[in-house]
């Protein structure tokens, strides 16, 4: 009976200091400044009011996400040149590399978007930064479930075309800070 009772408090004191320990991690990883990565903005962009000028074949998405970021962000974005910067977009480029099988089934795609872009000061009429940003995504393609496989792109496109918006934004704050030597 003894020998029992001393067991069960030997599980109980195990499972016990084990939601210790791991209520200890969860409340320290809370406050050491621990976030997902995309679940907040691009951080503090050094000015106010931004114009938005996308050329032909820049995609929509990437311009709504771009425009959504900065929201966040806590920036204007006007329609005219009022603004304190610009940023010049050119066209989207999008390349997908396929995999086949030896009967000439697309077994999988490697994704590259990239997007080159420009920043003007407004008031200076100075140009800021011109750079390019990329990202690629890999995914596998189930011949038998094509439809599936579509709505996965467009998904796929869509989460690249954020990541896009979130890095554009990202090389902007980081020059701009730079050329202010902050």
């Amino acid at each position: 009976m003894i020998g029992n009772t001393s067991l069960i408090f030997k599980s109980t004191f195990k499972k016990l200091a084990t939601f210790s320990g791991l209520g200890l991690l969860i409340l320290q990883l809370s406050g050491c400044g621990f976030h997902l990565r995309g679940l907040e903005s691009t951080g503090a962009l050094p000015f106010k009011s931004v114009q938005i000028q996308a050329s032909n074949n820049v995609r929509d998405d990437l311009v709504t996400a771009l425009k959504r970021q900065l929201k966040n962000s806590q920036v204007a974005v006007l329609e005219d040149q009022t603004a304190e910067v610009q940023i010049q977009l050119n066209p989207t480029g999008y390349k997908a590399t396929t995999t086949s099988t030896s009967s000439g089934d697309t077994t999988s795609q490697l994704l590259k978007m990239s997007q080159s872009f420009q920043v003007i000061d407004l008031q200076s009429g100075e140009k800021m930064l011109s750079a390019t940003s990329e990202v690629y995504r890999d995914r596998t393609i189930i011949i038998n479930a094509v439809l599936a496989s579509d709505s996965e792109l467009r998904s796929i496109q869509k989460s690249m075309s954020s990541e896009l918006a979130r890095q554009v934004l990202n090389r902007i704050r980081i020059a701009v800070k730079v050329e202010k030597g902050e």
